[in-house]
């Protein structure tokens, strides 16, 4: 009986210490494992523009940019465009860099996500393979590019949200266009 309560204990003491020290124990210092070096920012972000230009629709200018938008050396970009509208843009993963550290930026591209918050709706695009982005600069002087879009669907970011099966939004499909910049 006295062991299996001191083997109690030291299962607890290992699920305490699991649990204080959260991803860095299990996945090394950065939190992605143990070959990747931290993340260090690279640049924060405070003006730009962005235009997402509905084919045969409106077109939505976004002139506001988020306060936590920058770009960091492991991630890349994490870039958000808003306006008054409701509406918002974001980029992210341009400029990350190789998983050597070596400053190298990844071959795959970066994605967008499109958020409308509008009439008590908040929708949302979830399929990044709708959009094809081409980044110009990601880099500390900005983040600049476009998109293509093609037969993108919003999702109902507050109906029910499950990445298995998320519900589609009362709306049609659509193409757009995407310009977005970014400076510090």
């Amino acid at each position: 009986m006295r062991g299996s309560r001191g083997g109690a204990v030291a299962i607890c003491g290992l699920l305490v210490a699991f649990v204080a020290g959260g991803c860095e124990l299990l996945m090394g210092s950065a939190g992605f494992g143990t070959d990747l070096p931290a993340p260090s920012q690279i640049a924060s972000f405070s003006t730009g523009t962005a235009t997402i230009a509905i084919t045969g629709g409106e077109t939505v200018e976004l002139n506001g940019l988020d306060q936590t938008s920058g770009i960091d050396s492991l991630m890349g970009s994490n870039v958000r465009w808003t306006n008054a509208d409701g509406w918002s843009l974001r980029v992210s993963g341009a400029g990350a860099i190789g998983p050597d550290g070596t400053g190298t930026t990844f071959e795959t591209p970066a994605f967008i996500t499109l958020d409308r918050i509008s009439d008590g709706h908040h929708w949302s695009t979830l399929d990044p393979s709708r959009c094809i982005v081409t980044i110009a600069v990601a880099d500390k002087t900005g983040v600049r590019g476009s998109a293509t879009c093609r037969g993108v669907e919003w999702y109902d970011a507050l109906d029910g949200v499950s990445i298995a099966q998320p519900k589609p939004a009362d709306a049609p499909m659509f193409d757009a266009e995407i310009t977005f910049e970014a400076t510090p």
